[in-house]
């Protein structure tokens, strides 16, 4: 089972597990060591809806075992395991799931026989598992627009204060494996400062059309459902000054900080 994987951490779903072959009789035993789907199709899922491709390999001999049409290949190049009486061995095999193939959070399973093969298609035995792959709840956000980078903090130009809503081509990008909720908080409370001054700009964002309330913790759900979704759609982030009439000259500003959780 390929344990909590995130699908944006830029790393490859894997796994590795070991199987022990014993040979409890009393004579040599020679077969090859086969993977059979318990029942197809291949790829691993839920049940229902998108599989997830992958590919089964075995580490001690260095050869592909992945049961792609229900069992796994045998070609002219496929190691036998030859063992003496009362003798073991244990081979390393590694599961690599295909990220690309992922469609939302879960727990993505298949069925497997692995089989000791002997000539003539003789089974000296085998044993189920289950392969799996648990992909963990995840969103990650970004920023696409006007704005620029100092010190690690994204910066947006609101240009010449006035009252009304500011110009400013911003975008906020989510990428979830399925549901998610937005969390925007303000350090002025809604406000832009002058400096350490107490002279201050009240103003209001919003955030893909939704207002959000910045004198606490403003709280945006995202779009409901399951599913992989992409920022194929990024959401518009909208600045609307309130008064700014009898205020004193100068740079004022806030820090405004987005957080975002999956559901």
């Amino acid at each position: 089972m390929i344990r909590s994987y995130d699908p944006f951490s830029g790393e490859a779903p894997q796994a590795t597990f070991n199987i022990t072959f014993i040979n409890d009789g009393g004579a040599e035993c020679r077969f090859t060591p086969l993977f059979d789907l318990s029942q197809p199709p291949f790829g691993l899922s839920k049940g229902a809806g998108k599989a997830i491709g992958y590919q089964l390999v075995n580490l001690t001999d260095s050869q592909n075992v992945t049961p792609w049409a229900g069992r796994s290949l045998i070609t002219p190049s496929t190691h036998q395991l030859v063992l003496a009486p009362n003798e073991s061995k244990t081979l390393l095999y590694k599961l690599v799931a295909n990220p690309a193939g992922v469609p939302e959070a879960g727990t993505f399973t298949q069925d497997v026989t692995i089989e000791a093969q002997g000539q003539g298609f003789t089974s000296f035995g085998g044993t189920r598992l289950v392969l799996g792959l648990e992909v963990l709840p995840s969103a990650r956000i970004g920023l696409a627009g006007a704005y620029s980078m100092n010190k690690g903090q994204a910066v947006v130009d609101l240009g010449e204060l006035r009252t009304g809503l500011v110009q400013t081509p911003l975008q906020l990008r989510v990428n979830s494996t399925g549901s998610y909720d937005l969390q925007v908080v303000s350090s002025n409370s809604g406000k832009l400062r002058l400096g350490s001054t107490d002279w201050t700009v009240p103003y209001t964002i919003s955030i893909g059309g939704h207002a959000v309330n910045l004198s606490g913790a403003g709280l945006l759900a995202g779009p409901t459902g399951t599913g992989y979704r992409s920022d194929s759609a990024p959401l518009p982030i909208q600045f609307v000054i309130g008064d700014v009439s009898d205020r004193r000259a100068g740079t004022y500003s806030d820090v405004i900080s987005i957080s975002v959780t999956a559901r």
